[in-house]
């Protein structure tokens, strides 16, 4: 800089750095040697500041003993907690003939309801305690308690008694201890989270093959009250090695918010797909509480009829791992959709099969296939709506909401059977709001991806 250059001055303030002003109108003149600093003149401007760095996405095992066998923990946990729930077609059957004869199905049906409901609850709970980083102590405690109540069935004698430990107890600490189980999963995968999560329902469906043969063939062969202990006995072998294998991997979250997260609902591809779920339960487990009691009502032989749930629990091993390998390829709601399409075409179906062995029998064997392949994606579309450090809260929120679905289906169900005396109207029932879960999942995904193609 010259400095015999001038800083004009009008009003005390600088309005100019150039050749010197006349000392008119109020122009104050000074040189620059008259500033009190001198040295090289800096322009001010605003620094525009660093961006803070983006969260990193973490980074996920996809594999490897530990992760597997964090797999297979939630395989045993699903076995001794979901295969438990989805036998109670061979219960509702022993109770309606023994038990409570003069009780219409639908009001046996309510033990079988709140216990189906009842286990969807307590994720909320146990998701939130999750991303918190309290898992494995709940989770001990939660076991004894499970097993405890499933003892106390055993003793039980009155319809109230029936309801409130079948029911009440064994739904909500198996809630308790499955509710988190997905999220745990998701800890140690994200690439093959669908594959991962075909994996855990596996358990449920190997438990809902096996436990009704072996309750069936216990009821034939010793009393009710230790065919029910020795049941206990199996599943607290499962639940103590899935203890001793189920462990998360994320560190404590830091999400903000209780536990209930209402503002996922502010989401709109999330409270569809809630909805979603909500109505297709009100019909997708219908037909395994009673396809038992139509064949039996059509002049089938119980001795084989208590075998189709059985069959619809094994083949719904094909759904749950073959859908995992698909969801993983194509996307989650991409491969749900058509399944439980499939699912509801065979639940119209079902009634008309119930005279013959062979029709019944391949109906069981899709149907199987359809709702299993729907359990095994349960957790995948919450899981993607939203980051890791919200999972387990996240899907907790959604599988606890699935409750009011799982409980009001089966005694609508059987309300509609008391009404109509067949099965007829109850497959149009739960086919038609199956349909009608399928158009929310088309909408979910829609919102999800903004456009009608596309992996999700």
């Amino acid at each position: 800089m010259d400095t015999t250059d001038k800083i004009s001055i009008k009003n005390e303030s600088v309005v100019a750095l150039d050749a010197p002003y006349n000392n008119a109108n109020g122009v104050i003149i000074i040189s620059y040697d008259d500033l009190p600093y001198q040295g090289i003149p800096a322009v001010a401007f605003d620094v525009e500041k660093p961006h803070p760095p983006l969260p990193q996405a973490p980074e996920f095992p996809e594999g490897g003993f530990r992760a597997w066998s964090v797999v297979a923990g939630a395989a045993f946990m699903s076995f001794a907690t979901f295969g438990w729930v989805n036998s109670f077609g061979v219960f509702q059957t022993y109770y309606q003939t023994n038990t409570f004869k003069d009780e219409s199905a639908s009001n046996i049906a309510w033990i079988g309801s709140i216990q189906y409901g009842l286990i969807f609850i307590p994720a909320l709970f146990t998701g939130r305690l999750l991303d918190l980083g309290y898992y494995n102590g709940p989770l001990a405690v939660n076991s004894v308690l499970y097993v405890i109540s499933l003892f106390l069935v055993a003793e039980c004698k009155t319809y109230l008694q029936f309801i409130l430990c079948q029911g009440v107890a064994t739904g909500i600490f198996a809630g308790l201890l499955f509710g988190s189980t997905p999220a745990i999963v998701s800890h140690w995968f994200h690439k093959k989270r669908s594959l991962a999560f075909g994996v855990l329902a596996v358990g449920s469906s190997i438990g809902g093959t096996i436990l009704p043969i072996a309750t069936q063939q216990l009821f034939n062969r010793v009393s009710f009250q230790w065919a029910i202990r020795i049941l206990a006995f199996i599943l607290a072998f499962a639940v103590l090695i899935a203890n001793f294998l189920l462990r998360p991997r994320l560190p404590p979250s830091q999400a903000k918010g209780g536990m209930f997260n209402w503002a996922a609902f502010a989401n709109p591809p999330f409270a569809f797909c809630v909805l979603a779920y909500n109505v297709s339960f009100l019909g997708l487990f219908v037909p395994l509480i009673y396809m038992d009691l139509s064949g039996q009502a059509s002049g089938l032989s119980p001795a084989f009829t208590f075998y189709l749930i059985a069959i619809a629990n094994c083949a719904s091993l094909i759904g749950r791992v073959s859908s995992g390998f698909l969801a993983d390829k194509y996307g989650a709601l991409n491969t749900l959709i058509p399944f439980t399409f499939v699912g509801g075409i065979v639940t119209y179906a079902w009634p008309y099969a119930t005279a013959h062995v062979a029709p019944l029998v391949v109906v069981a064997i899709i149907y199987g296939c359809a709702t299993g392949a729907f359990v095994s994606l349960l957790p995948s579309a919450p899981a993607r709506l939203g980051g890791m450090d919200d999972a387990g809260r996240r899907i907790g929120l959604a599988i606890s909401c699935i409750a009011f679905g799982a409980a009001g289906g089966p005694p609508l169900a059987g309300a509609i059977r008391t009404k109509s005396g067949g099965f007829e109207d109850v497959g149009l029932y739960a086919g038609s709001v199956i349909m009608l879960g399928c158009v929310l999942l088309l909408i979910t995904r829609r919102l999800a991806l903004g456009q009608w193609r596309g992996k999700f």
